[in-house]
């Protein structure tokens, strides 16, 4: 491994201190001590009279160490260095591109100006990982913009664009053109005009309307007041003390609060969550080898879901061709659900013009020849019309296995498998079969994410891993109504363990025993059993080869069945409750159906060795 930091001494007098560790930069230990270093070597330099601090690679810096979330630092931590960069005698100038998100975005706070690349994003999303911002961010940024728009950035954990972040305040220019000349020319700028540094923790225009600040303060507290998540009133509790007490003591409070949240089982659940999106579509036999490029795309557009998928696609960036007699109508819907996106505020009017702009209608098929991906609830008579090297994807309901028989080339051919419509959640199966190409898969997966949607992949005879999961959440919901407990019980007590989707949902609850027979299950008994039955058939899954890791699991039950993120999926929530303790749970309840509760044969492999799900979540 090369250097992590560059210093380049340049003209007028200006030192540049680039960050070497792409494509994200996280802000390890290493990198740490590098920069500090690399910044102690420019100021004692006396021919040094200002320091752009930037980076190489598609982003500036994404945050940490993933090693690190939820852990203590090594020294210097994060903290340390912002307040070492703070302290500078010397004007520090961060030169931000790409991705600038937790620790990267704290860093560039804590320098003395800032200018961004126009297509650079800025923000603080650690509440999404269960965390606080815990290098002076909470303090750094209501400084530069107020408490209103500070807690919005951080309480959703959205990044917002370059231009917005000038108007807001948090970077003091936009570079047009190349970067690092604009930030080699505002840093000689500065320098002629005797600015000197201008420690973020010294601004008050963030404080200028005291009274406004509190209100924002109070008005935050009561949206996160039913929160299940320590962090958010965390966050406010330290932009509220960033306004009434001195610097020193609000970070102190600060990271107080870093620590709690580093106690929760959230913010292992969290970055559980997070780690398992990075591997979600990745397996072993795609190494070496090309994805498919797949650009163009045509629908059939005879299906319900068509509007869904073609809105998805769209959201993608791909042209979009929509095929056969309904065609019209399905543009009508997707024109619909972009005009509802930008009466809500989701996208704008330009935004919604460019995506249509891309969509097509073709009432025949005879473009379909143009395509490199076609979509379809029915592969009947559509080969002969593609492309040869064009992928087959099959619209599937959740828990149907796709019909690829009779295919002349069943390795183009895959199926597709959502929740609910499309373009509305996160989550899409990929089903292959045992001919499925491993180049058309990627090339599906790269499509998917490039529309920051999850592609999970699976065996498609075993009809996706989201309806055998739920299934079994299901079946234990039904046999407590039939065991007396009231469906409306059942109910509230998944929801109160925060499972979003109901266990009836469109289904007729079945009969309780008659004449009040029966014997009602507390809450906590449900939820035991629901949890304990979800661990048990991912468990199956994985040691069937159906699911390639416990993640995909969890990623399939948190983006498509509703359970809650904080959690970390029935899995996660199996190591977190211990394998042992829900395997005697499974041993325990056999005895009422061992065809149903007959623990998997992992657990024992895991708990003789010392090991949890977590320890298989790797390609």
């Amino acid at each position: 491994m090369g250097e992590l930091v560059h210093v380049q001494k340049g003209q007028g007098g200006i030192a540049r201190i680039v960050l070497d560790q792409p494509p994200i930069n996280a802000l390890g230990a290493a990198l740490r001590d590098a920069l500090m270093r690399a910044l102690d070597d420019v100021v004692a330099d006396p021919e040094v009279r200002a320091v752009v601090i930037g980076a190489v690679g598609p982003n500036f810096s994404s945050g940490a160490e993933r090693t690190e979330l939820g852990a203590k630092e090594a020294s210097p931590t994060l903290g340390e260095l912002c307040r070492r960069i703070e302290l500078c005698p010397k004007p520090v100038i961060a030169a931000v591109h790409g991705s600038t998100l937790g620790g990267g975005c704290e860093l560039a706070m804590a320098a003395h100006y800032r200018i961004a690349a126009e297509r650079s994003r800025l923000g603080l999303p650690e509440v999404n990982l269960g965390l606080v911002p815990g290098a002076g961010g909470t303090q750094r940024l209501p400084r530069l913009i107020g408490a209103e728009a500070a807690l919005e950035m951080m309480l959703t954990g959205r990044a917002v664009p370059a231009a917005e972040a000038a108007r807001l305040g948090l970077v003091d220019r936009v570079a047009q053109g190349d970067l690092a000349e604009a930030a080699q020319s505002y840093a000689v700028a500065l320098v002629a005009a005797g600015s000197g540094p201008r420690p973020t923790v010294e601004l008050r225009r963030g404080f200028s309307d005291p009274r406004a600040y509190q209100q924002a303060v109070d008005r935050f507290r009561g949206k996160v007041a039913d929160s299940p998540l320590m962090a958010p009133g965390k966050i406010v509790d330290a932009v509220e003390a960033a306004q009434l007490l001195p610097v020193d003591a609000a970070l102190e409070l600060e990271a107080a609060a870093l620590d709690d949240c580093r106690a929760t089982p959230a913010a292992r659940a969290l970055p559980h969550a997070f780690a398992a999106e990075a591997l979600a579509g990745r397996r072993p036999e795609f190494a070496g080898r090309s994805a498919r490029d797949l650009h163009r795309v045509a629908i059939i557009a005879e299906g319900r879901m068509a509007p869904g998928w073609a809105v998805l696609f769209l959201d993608a960036g791909r042209p979009v061709t929509l095929h056969g007699g309904n065609a019209q109508g399905v543009a009508a819907q997707v024109e619909r659900t972009y005009s509802a996106a930008v009466g809500k505020g989701r996208i704008s009017d330009g935004v919604r013009a460019e995506r249509l702009a891309r969509l097509s209608v073709e009432p025949d098929r005879s473009a379909l020849a143009e395509a490199d991906l076609v979509v379809a609830d029915d592969a009947a008579g559509l080969e002969p019309q593609m492309r040869a090297d064009a992928v087959l994807a099959i619209v599937t309901a959740p828990g149907r296995s796709p019909d690829f028989t009779g295919l002349a080339r069943p390795g183009d051919a895959l199926a597709l498998m959502t929740s609910g419509p499309a373009h509305a959640g996160r989550l899409v199966e990929v089903l292959t079969s045992d001919a499925t190409a491993p180049e058309a898969v990627m090339g599906l997966v790269d499509l998917l994410r490039s529309g920051r949607k999850i592609a999970v992949v699976s065996p498609a005879a075993e009809g996706g891993i989201g309806p055998a999961v739920w299934g079994a959440c299901r079946w234990v919901a039904e046999d407590a109504v039939r065991r007396g407990t009231d469906p409306a019980a059942v109910e509230a007590a998944l929801k109160g363990h925060g499972l979003e989707r109901p266990p009836f949902a469109g289904r007729t609850p079945p009969e309780p025993p008659a004449g009040g027979r029966g014997r009602a299950m507390s809450a906590d008994e449900i939820v035991q059993r629901a949890l304990a039955a979800m661990a048990n058939t991912g468990a199956l899954l994985v040691e069937a080869g159906v699911a390639q890791r416990p993640a995909d699991v969890d990623l399939v039950m948190i983006h498509g069945y509703g359970f809650p993120a904080w959690r970390g999926g029935p899995m996660q929530t199996a190591d977190l409750t211990g394998l042992l303790s829900v395997q005697n749970t499974l041993k325990a309840l056999a005895e009422e159906d061992a065809s149903f509760w007959a623990p998997s044969g992992l657990f024992s492999d895991l708990i003789k060795n010392g090991r949890t799900f977590a320890d298989l979540n790797r390609l």
